[in-house]
């Protein structure tokens, strides 16, 4: 009988270890985790080392670090109805894992959507000379139009800056068109 209830314990001993093992996660300096306790949200976790239950616990790890979106070639049309390819890039981190993992289920999906309309609206208000002369006046607006929505999503914007402006083939054909009857008339 001992020899029974010693293997019982050496196996419940070896089981503890093995569940208190599988629910220790280590997290760096720039990663949290969102720990759900039975599908509810219980805290953030991080950095060092954490414990969450298998089976009872979730966790979600998301990375606080600066990261950049980049938008190639995006179509705008300016106030004149040129036609205009923008490369955009907007820097942003995570300031709030909690509310970024609840509130956003593709939190860069959501910045690319937010930034890509703010792009849109903020040249369709300008001509183009405006565009290419005022890019600094434009890049605060853009970061000041993005940061209020994304806030909501626990995202914290760094920047947002056109890159560069490409009108196209059309809008490039009409400036040249212009510019030699500008010269047809001095």
């Amino acid at each position: 009988m001992e020899l029974f209830e010693l293997l019982s314990l050496l196996a419940l001993a070896v089981i503890a270890a093995a569940v208190i093992i599988s629910g220790l996660r280590i997290y760096k300096e720039h990663e949290r985790g969102v720990r759900f306790r039975l599908g509810r949200l219980n805290k953030v976790l991080g950095p060092g080392l954490a414990f969450a239950f298998p089976y009872i616990d979730s966790t979600i790890t998301v990375d606080t670090r600066s990261q950049v979106l980049e938008l190639q070639a995006m179509k705008a049309m300016t106030k004149e109805n040129a036609t205009v390819f923008l490369d955009v890039a907007a820097r942003y981190n995570i300031f709030a894992p909690a509310i970024t993992v609840t509130k956003a289920k593709d939190p860069r999906a959501s910045l690319k959507s937010v930034v890509e309309s703010a792009v849109r609206n903020s040249v369709g208000e300008l001509q183009l000379s405006q565009l290419i002369n005022k890019r600094e006046f434009i890049n605060a607006r853009l970061r000041e139009a993005v940061s209020s929505q994304a806030e909501e999503w626990g995202l914290g914007i760094e920047g947002v800056e056109i890159l560069d402006i490409t009108p196209s083939e059309r809008t490039m054909r009409l400036i040249d068109k212009s510019a030699r009857a500008e010269r047809k008339r001095r």
